[in-house]
């Protein structure tokens, strides 16, 4: 059974080598890898995997986040010419991982076609962004993650919590025989004919803010991408166009407030058990 994970990145350079290395780990294959115009290095960090043997990468520099038609394109050569049995489509800060330390394994014994996995949300205190390695940093995750707000008005409405402690939508492994398209943001994929779906036992860990220059690049990149595809809902990605109408008007400090809690907020949420710790990943090389 061969396993392969797509991956699309954009500068990323920060994390993307670990994220390779810790599915290969766990029993990918390999990595069809998807570089959306990277300038900070992550570029070079791909190509070293592809002369290692274990990658390949395609380039697809467009700046409208066309991610359904990109990584579709990926995965259906991952089955078409190398071979996959089953896929994961990944973004760089996502870390699925299985409770027996083999994502193989779980693929081979699924008993459905689809797996639908939940994510959790890595987080800190605002203050701490880029006091240490993001590893180390961003430990904290909701135990209840609250419901996502129905919002008459994405850009302006108050979320009732920090936007990390929201339940987000699960993404989908699946199994690579009539896979027809992914979707964008990689949560459901389509298939030829009916598949049977369940929840799958992987939990994925998700480090969406690593700095603040990070999410200020990445806010603003994503909400210039999102405005410039125009197949695409104004609502999807609504957080990120969002997060840019706070930077515009009141600051990166305000968008980062509705992002991430401040140190005051997570030691109560800890004392109350809103959130937990989670400490698998400081120190993993």
């Amino acid at each position: 059974m061969k396993l392969i994970m797509t991956l699309l990145v954009r500068d990323e350079a920060d994390i993307v080598a670990r994220n390779i290395d810790f599915h290969l780990a766990q029993g990918v294959d390999f990595i069809v890898a998807i570089d959306n115009g990277s300038v900070d290095g992550t570029r070079d960090i791909l190509s070293d995997y592809e002369r290692a043997g274990v990658a390949k990468v395609f380039d697809e520099p467009g700046r409208n986040l066309a991610q359904g038609t990109w990584v579709t394109r990926a995965a259906l050569h991952a089955r078409d010419e190398l071979g996959a049995d089953w896929i994961i489509n990944n973004d760089a800060d996502e870390f699925w991982h299985a409770p027996n330390g083999s994502l193989k394994e779980v693929a081979e014994e699924a008993p459905a076609s689809i797996l639908r996995c939940p994510r959790r949300n890595m987080i800190c205190a605002r203050e701490a962004l880029g006091a240490g390695s993001w590893e180390s940093q961003l430990i904290y995750y909701a135990t209840d993650p609250v419901p996502v707000p129905v919002l008459g008005d994405f850009y302006s409405e108050a979320l009732p919590c920090p936007y990390f402690y929201l339940a987000l939508p699960s993404k989908a492994m699946s199994r690579a025989e009539g896979l027809v398209r992914v979707g964008q943001g990689n949560h459901n994929v389509r298939f030829k004919s009916r598949q049977t779906a369940c929840e799958g036992e992987v939990v994925i860990y998700h480090f969406p803010i690593r700095s603040v220059g990070q999410f200020k690049k990445k806010i603003i990149q994503g909400s210039k991408a999102y405005a410039a595809n125009t197949d695409l809902p104004e609502r999807v990605g609504w957080h990120w166009r969002r997060w840019y109408r706070l930077y515009e008007e009141q600051g990166l400090e305000v968008a980062l407030a509705d992002a991430m809690p401040d140190k005051q907020r997570v030691d109560g949420d800890l004392a109350t058990g809103v959130l937990a710790t989670d400490t698998r990943f400081v120190g993993r090389e």
